[in-house]
């Protein structure tokens, strides 16, 4: 089995939707990179990334976030608002 740590990125901060409700938010951390890379320490082999922000609207604000995500050398799902690549 492969456990997939997932990062919600809303206005450049990590997030949790209660039952999906954007009005309804818990910030879990202020810096989306830092928590990659905790969750690199505990042993996370992939990640799984969501950008609230694009799923939301037409904007893409967390690209450069993801960016730097990815260059962290692990595997990473993303989803939300990708439209091109």
């Amino acid at each position: 089995m492969i456990i997939y740590p997932a990062i919600d990125l809303r206005g450049g901060k990590v997030v949790r939707l209660r039952e999906g409700d954007p009005e309804r938010q818990t910030v879990f951390s202020d810096d989306p990179v830092a928590m990659a890379r905790q969750w690199m320490a505990q042993g996370a082999r992939w990640l799984h990334v969501v950008n609230l922000d694009g799923a939301f609207a037409a904007a893409n604000d967390n690209s450069a976030i993801l960016g730097e995500i990815a260059r962290l050398g692990l595997p990473v799902q993303f989803g939300g608002g990708l439209r091109s690549l």
